[in-house]
């Protein structure tokens, strides 16, 4: 992996670990920039995973068509209401549980972030709202 930062007043431009060590830029910093490299990494794939179940649209689908379902009184809800609702809480959930791993596995420099088995399953109760929207 190699990077490009800023140290002591120098540039460093297309760096590996190893060239940044010899170039003198102490470990904790060299430590830093691969901490933040794979925090990037694993934000990138947690992103990838959560717009391939819904696109950014049809997240603001959903969450328009939460609010204007919470904006009415509970009587007047439909059951198809209810459903929609009970839908989004429930991916709302999911990504949650999306974010805790990416803490965790952002944290986890042996944990294979790109390995489906590193992510929370996306419930199966969840498409078929997603595909509403």
């Amino acid at each position: 992996m190699k990077f490009d930062f800023e140290h002591g007043g120098a540039t460093y431009i297309g760096f590996t670990e190893e060239a940044a060590l010899a170039a003198g830029v102490p470990e904790d910093v060299v430590s830093a920039l691969k901490s933040e490299a794979r925090r990037r990494a694993v934000s990138a794939e947690c992103r990838r995973r959560i717009y391939d179940a819904a696109s950014a649209e049809a997240q603001m689908n959903m969450a328009t068509a939460a609010a204007v379902i919470s904006g009415k009184a509970e009587a007047d809800r439909s059951e198809d209401d209810v459903a929609v609702l009970d839908g989004v809480r429930l991916a709302l959930d999911w990504v949650v549980s999306m974010r805790a791993a990416f803490d965790a596995l952002s944290n986890d420099p042996d944990a294979d972030y790109l390995a489906d088995a590193s992510w929370p399953v996306l419930p199966p109760e969840i498409p078929p709202i997603i595909n509403r929207f």
